[in-house]
């Protein structure tokens, strides 16, 4: 057996393996649990990365030519009630208002789910439509309510107005934003 002398006692060469295993086991771990962190963040990143693309696929839309008449139409339309809204805007009495209305609403609706979902963050959403999401749903809530009553689907708007509910609170969080809250 070979023994070796160190700082006036006799160690083992096994024992001195011993250490080193252990040691590279201890370097194997650190190294497994930095590459987990990494990845970690790195997923992180790529998530981001996503929400970024999602919402600017988003914002694209938003911006193509023919849909801001619409949203100009929604901005303008006047009405007391939702018996009024109906008379005035209603798929029957008015289609192509409805049309844009309903474009309107879906498109709140569409980024409703994804807020929802966590797939954008509501952060995004407030700094570019916080206060249209909150005067917009204030000005078609009634409406809103009046339709699903009607055609009995509870649903109706159900995540425009999680949008809304969000983003109020978002505002109240963040004044800094100056998002209108009424």
């Amino acid at each position: 057996m070979l023994i070796l002398l160190c700082e006036s006692e006799m160690v083992e060469f096994s024992t001195i393996l011993q250490f080193i295993q252990a040691g590279g086991i201890i370097v194997g771990v650190a190294y497994y649990i930095m590459n987990i962190e990494n990845n970690r963040k790195n997923q992180k990143l790529q998530l981001e990365t996503r929400q970024a693309q999602l919402f600017m696929q988003i914002y694209a839309e938003q911006l193509k030519r023919g849909n801001i008449p619409g949203y100009d139409v929604v901005y303008h339309m006047e009405f007391d009630s939702p018996e009024e809204f109906e008379e005035k805007y209603g798929r029957e009495n008015n289609p192509e208002a409805w049309y844009d209305f309903w474009l309107y609403n879906s498109y709140y609706e569409g980024i409703g789910v994804l807020v929802r979902e966590n797939l954008v963050d509501i952060k995004l959403v407030a700094l570019l439509n916080g206060g249209e999401v909150i005067s917009g749903w204030e000005k078609f809530e009634k409406v809103t309510n009046h339709y699903r009553a009607k055609y009995h689907w509870p649903r109706w708007s159900i995540e425009w107005e999680y949008l809304y509910t969000t983003m109020k609170e978002y505002a109240l969080e963040n004044p800094e934003l100056q998002i209108i809250t009424s």
